[in-house]
């Protein structure tokens, strides 16, 4: 009895994989609307203000994508940024260890923040977490993963990581989103973490830039991206097409947003017609 229950669950899993690859593989990107310029990074926040990085300047655009605000960075050059706060986006400097804060309007609201001065050798990655207005470093000088509330305190300090990201190449992404810390290791995989700092897992990969959608982890790589439900990880339900040269992306607001080098495609994934 038990084993017929166990193979009629396994049944309705592998059904619902299926079903679930066909819907993702029965919708085409459709693009919308397109902002050109050579762009080395952006970010989209929760009302759908897109915010792009061209060298030491940012621009902010919004409705029907006309320039809104935009911003001199001077000798700040972001290497990330991010958006995923309506009331703030976070922009750091890898070369230089510092990080600023802007608002909706491009406001510098604390003006430059020094991780090196706060005790942090060598920070690699920021990414902001959801509780409150605290952010997460990885500090590759002492292999150790730290989250500072806004008052630049330690709150949580996860340390001897060596053996995680012991690798030839060190980690190149992080992102904070529902209940779960994702850190990319390029050829080996996605370092999994509670929002405590608790270690989960690896999965193993060779994406090259990682995303999230609901309660799915999104991997790209090459002309594809993978959706991984985050309820074990276990492996890729469903796969996206998307063009060619995409170096990054983001799914927000019923939207898609693909970054290519010389513009930025927005658009929707939309069901084919099998009808002829």
């Amino acid at each position: 009895m038990c084993y017929l229950q166990s193979m009629k669950l396994v049944f309705c899993l592998f059904l619902s994989v299926i079903s679930i690859s066909a819907f993702a593989q029965n919708r085409v990107f459709v693009v919308e609307d397109s902002i050109s310029g050579e762009y080395s990074s952006f970010s989209v926040d929760n009302f759908g203000r897109v915010y792009l990085c061209q060298e030491d300047v940012v621009e902010l655009y919004y409705d029907q994508n006309d320039t809104v605000f935009t911003a001199s960075l001077k000798s700040f050059r972001p290497t990330s940024m991010e958006s995923s706060k309506s009331f703030r986006t976070l922009l750091f400097d890898q070369e230089r260890s510092v990080l600023h804060f802007f608002d909706n309007t491009l406001t510098d609201l604390h003006g430059e923040i020094n991780l090196v001065d706060q005790d942090i050798q060598q920070p690699i990655l920021v990414c902001e977490s959801f509780a409150g207005n605290n952010f997460w470093v990885l500090d590759g000088g002492m292999m150790r993963l730290i989250k500072l509330n806004k008052d630049l305190q330690f709150i949580t300090q996860i340390e001897n990581l060596v053996a995680l990201f012991d690798h030839d190449e060190l980690p190149s992404q992080m992102v904070e989103y529902n209940d779960f810390l994702y850190i990319l290791i390029p050829n080996k995989g996605v370092a999994i973490f509670d929002i405590f700092g608790t270690f989960i897992k690896i999965y193993p990969t060779k994406a090259t830039a990682i995303g999230v959608l609901n309660d799915y982890l999104l991997l790209q790589t090459g002309n594809k991206i993978e959706a991984v439900k985050n309820d074990a990880f276990l492996m890729a339900e469903f796969t996206y097409d998307i063009p060619p040269g995409v170096k990054a992306f983001y799914f927000s607001n019923r939207k898609v947003y693909f970054l290519l080098e010389s513009t930025l495609l927005i658009g929707q994934y939309q069901k084919i017609n099998s009808k002829k």
